[in-house]
């Protein structure tokens, strides 16, 4: 995937996000982690790892839309 495509589909993802909170959190980590590149925003090794897993999850189409993720939520906590 180019960089190109990669922005395309990051904006597409961000378009799509409908929980204000969700997309404040999301714009946060985003800003935090471009603007401390030098020390990857103080993450360990294994968070970068985990965030780059995710983010190739992620450009293969790999997601799951926060509706389905607000209903397995309530699911989960009737349990």
């Amino acid at each position: 995937m180019s960089n190109i495509e990669i922005k395309s589909s990051f904006h597409t993802l961000i378009d799509h996000i409908q929980d204000d909170r969700m997309l404040r959190d999301l714009y946060n980590c985003v800003a935090d982690f471009a603007l401390n590149t030098d020390n990857q925003s103080g993450l360990s090794e294994e968070q970068v790892s985990r965030i780059r897993t995710s983010l190739h999850q992620i450009e293969n189409g790999n997601l799951i839309d926060n509706e389905t993720v607000k209903e397995k939520v309530k699911q989960w906590l009737s349990k």
